[in-house]
């Protein structure tokens, strides 16, 4: 009888823990709603969007991933051919999905504001923007297709057991450029920041690296959200800038969006993060210090009441987060292109 007894404790305590483990974090949704873009619906958006003003925006391919041939779609707009590149990508790790939508979303309000807003026209005229929604179509499908909730790197077969271990496979992106990158400790395969077997080594990184060696951005922007909440409502700076002028001028772009950026779960607004920056081979290090561009991380999402990291909100949030990043992108790029303007005068 006693053994009995310990057995259906044993049952009921296993049972408890099998609600908690698939029990969704509270503020988080998933699969993620109709809200959100997918890998389904993306080439959708794009298509639309260069629908709008086919002179104006046009849609480009980029590169190819590495293990699923998957496109790499970025969006070229500008009225300008020659005017002065500048650079957007939306997301690296494929269960950071909020850079994705606010980077379309920004794209819409270009394209809908260059001929009802002069600002907006000027800005158009002087700039050229390259927005890359994804360089992660691989990681992006299996979290957009409810597969996985939080498949971080891309799909390649880093364990060489030729099947795809969602949770242990692939290589981090945002640690194989060519930058720091021997520097950086990680080199187990198992961790969600494995950096690959050499820089360079994604054919996803060599297409963003092969875009910026034939347009020189003056700017680059990218988006990312923290699954464990630590960076959240944060941007961050490029490692090693030792107050070169460089890194001045991208210290007080950073600090102008920060400040217009009210944080989604805390009083105040974001914040730029001025510590010690990560010495790896992340883009905002390669773009620095290897492309000589000015060049900054946002860190979208944040920490709830319950103390807990929200990276794919309901819709109700989304949509907030969206509108406030999309306004706080145009803001900083109008004010860029005024001040570019005044200092050739």
């Amino acid at each position: 009888m006693r053994e009995l007894n310990i057995y259906l404790v044993f049952l009921s305590l296993l049972a408890l823990l099998n609600l908690s483990s698939c029990a969704p974090v509270k503020g988080n949704v998933y699969p993620l709603p109709s809200a959100y873009l997918g890998e389904k619906t993306l080439f959708a958006e794009l298509t639309r969007l260069c629908e709008i003003h086919p002179a104006l925006a046009q849609l480009r391919i980029i590169g190819f991933s590495g293990a699923e041939n998957l496109p790499i779609y970025a969006l070229e707009i500008g009225a300008n051919k020659s005017a002065k590149p500048l650079l957007i990508i939306g997301q690296h790790h494929g269960d950071e999905v909020l850079g994705l939508n606010i980077s379309l979303a920004f794209c819409e309000k270009l394209i809908t504001s260059y001929k009802s807003d002069p600002a907006y026209r000027k800005l158009l005229d002087s700039y050229r923007f390259w927005v890359i929604p994804t360089i992660n179509p691989e990681g992006f499908r299996v979290v957009s297709s409810g597969e996985y909730q939080f498949k971080r790197k891309n799909n390649r077969d880093t364990n060489a057991n030729k099947q795809l271990d969602l949770r242990t496979d692939g290589v981090d992106l945002n640690r194989n450029y060519p930058v720091f990158w021997d520097i950086d400790p990680d080199s187990n395969i198992n961790s969600p920041y494995y950096k690959g077997s050499e820089p360079m080594s994604e054919s996803e990184t060599r297409a963003v690296i092969s875009l910026a060696q034939k347009h020189n951005f003056e700017l680059a922007i990218f988006l990312h959200s923290s699954a464990s909440g630590a960076y959240s409502e944060k941007l961050y700076l490029p490692a090693q800038g030792n107050d070169s002028p460089l890194y001045l001028q991208t210290l007080q772009l950073a600090q102008n969006y920060a400040k217009s950026v009210k944080r989604d779960y805390g009083s105040g607004t974001y914040e730029v993060h001025t510590g010690i920056s990560s010495e790896v081979g992340n883009a905002r290090n390669f773009f620095f210090h290897r492309m000589g561009a000015k060049a900054f991380l946002v860190e979208v999402g944040g920490i709830n009441k319950q103390g807990q990291s929200v990276i794919h909100p309901p819709e109700k949030m989304l949509h907030r987060i969206v509108q406030k990043h999309t306004r706080a992108l145009g803001n900083l790029f109008l004010e860029y292109s005024a001040a570019s303007a005044a200092d050739k005068k």
